[in-house]
């Protein structure tokens, strides 16, 4: 399926760039996102109409990002989990947890912004993981995992 972007996506391209993507991951994430449009006749000249507009609004967002991204960076935050006798963890911190965590010392983070590239984290001690603040900007923060 052909779509005309509205903004810069990794891998994808640049705002207005015409471009063939799967069907459903234009009709179920990019355009309902605003990201993107069909690429028709009407869409295309509207989009280069606007190009400097939704560049303004992309720079816009990007120097937001990395504001919030020198706030976030080198935060820490400490998580108590049940462990055995071993010193093995009961289950696995997530996303999620990981989250609230840092919540809970007012550094405001979403789960989904969390990467975990090599899956929950399953063992205690000190560990640096990424906040992807927007797809170009991201942030090094540590999550202490605590015997409880």
């Amino acid at each position: 399926m052909k779509i005309i972007l509205l903004d810069k996506i990794q891998r994808l391209g640049e705002i207005g760039d015409v471009v063939e993507v799967n069907s459903g991951y234009a009709r179920n994430f990019l355009i309902p996102q605003k990201k993107a449009a069909f690429a028709s006749g009407k869409n295309i000249a509207e989009v280069e109409a606007r190009k400097d507009e939704l560049a303004a609004a992309s720079a816009d967002q990007l120097t937001r990002a990395q504001a919030r991204s020198e706030e976030i960076q080198g935060s820490v935050c400490e998580i108590a989990v049940p462990v055995t006798e071993e010193g093995a963890l009961y289950g696995s911190v997530g996303t999620r947890e990981i989250a609230e965590a840092f919540l809970a010392v007012n550094v405001e983070i979403d789960k989904s912004e969390v990467q975990l590239p090599d899956g929950p984290i399953k063992e205690t001690g000190e560990h640096v993981i990424t906040i992807s603040v927007h797809p170009e900007v991201s942030a090094e923060v540590t999550v202490k995992v605590l015997a409880e």
